[in-house]
């Protein structure tokens, strides 16, 4: 018997295995270009873990890879499909109300004076307790991050990561009100390590419909206060919190991703005014002696190590690690570490010249 190639006996009609694979074409690309809002939904109902969380991480980690998240944004952003979210104002309005303070205090930088952090000294038996988060740059650096903190005997470390986030579009994902809402009630964390910044290099479009040019003065303006006010809603009432904004390192030079020199400077500046905050310098350790980017860098061991994916985006599992003895070591100037049962080995950090800037300009020559 000889098998024949099967022809539809209506003209013009199309092959119904045609049809099925553009139909799961159709379907991947649905889903992929969903995944940031499916994955949110996951890690909401099932508390970041579980075996559907681990699928949803990992197709939005190819959409954010891929930037196949963004036309589904651009969708929902054009058919006013924009989630309900709460201004910095309103939270620190309701802070206030809860304290028993009024609105006007609330929304006013409180005293530096008065506001350097006391932390007790952890122990083995009283760790402090650690909470990192920030956008998909933090997924590897908040895994070594909990993995090093936790070496150390000296803290017990939450992560808590979302792809494709930042400070920009709280539409899609509102940091400020989930630290308020989620995190501080539930972790009350003695230390926040948070980063954002590889997905805030673009417009911001304002309540009112206004699109602010990405990173004309209006832009600097409004950004400039939305890290001032993460800031202040992170403070702790009672000063015994401390906060390491870590500034996201270069990005290399073919990718998408611009002005992390611009977001760092902005975070930087703000951090001065706030004895509760410490600004994490990672572009010196992520650079060559000019400040330029390096995909590979000199260790302590005098080895050379790629400290990033091959996106030249993410980190690596020892860039992780490196921007977490970094930040341990900066910590340092808050509360007693000298009880941590490990330390870094010189293959984990950069050698003893090469250190955070003193001043983070408002440009890096050179700095995509």
């Amino acid at each position: 018997m000889v098998l024949r190639p099967f022809r539809s006996s209506r003209p013009g009609t199309m092959p119904a295995g045609l049809v099925l694979v553009i139909l799961l074409g159709a379907l991947l690309i649905a889903m992929v270009g969903s995944a940031d809002a499916t994955l949110r939904q996951s890690q909401a109902k099932r508390g970041n873990s579980g075996w559907r969380t681990d699928v949803a991480e990992g197709v939005a980690g190819v959409a954010d890879f891929l930037h196949l998240t963004a036309p589904r944004r651009g969708l929902d952003d054009a058919m006013g499909r924009e989630a309900k979210t709460q201004s910095i104002d309103d939270l620190k309005n309701e802070l206030a109300a809860a304290s028993g303070s009024d609105g006007a205090t609330a929304t006013t930088t409180p005293d530096p004076a008065t506001l350097r952090p006391t932390l007790r000294t952890p122990t083995a038996a009283n760790p402090l307790k650690l909470w990192v988060g920030g956008d998909s740059v933090t997924e590897t650096f908040g895994t070594q991050m909990v993995r090093v903190s936790e070496g150390t005997g000296l803290f017990r470390s939450t992560l808590d990561f979302h792809l494709g986030t930042g400070l920009c579009v709280p539409s899609f994902f509102n940091w400020p009100e989930h630290l308020v809402k989620d995190v501080l009630p539930k972790d009350d964390p003695d230390v926040v390590v948070i980063m954002f910044g590889a997905n805030d290099g673009q417009n911001i479009k304002m309540p009112d419909g206004k699109v602010l040019e990405r990173f004309s003065p209006d832009w600097y303006a409004e950004y400039e206060r939305r890290v001032a006010g993460t800031m202040d809603l992170l403070r702790s009432p009672k000063n015994d919190r401390v906060v390491l904004w870590a500034g996201p390192p270069p990005m290399g030079p073919d990718t998408k991703t611009h002005g992390m020199d611009r977001i760092s400077n902005i975070a930087w500046k703000e951090a001065q005014t706030r004895p509760w905050v410490h600004f994490v310098d990672t572009w010196a350790f992520f650079t060559d002696n000019d400040l330029q980017f390096k995909h590979s860098v000199l260790m302590a061991s005098g080895e050379m190590k790629g400290l990033r994916q091959k996106d030249d985006i993410h980190m690596s599992d020892i860039g992780g690690t490196l921007l977490s003895w970094v930040a341990l070591d900066d910590l340092k100037a808050f509360v007693d570490l000298s009880g941590s049962k490990t330390q870094p080995t010189p293959g984990e950090i950069r050698p003893p010249d090469v250190k955070e800037r003193t001043e983070v300009p408002e440009t890096v020559p050179g700095a995509i």
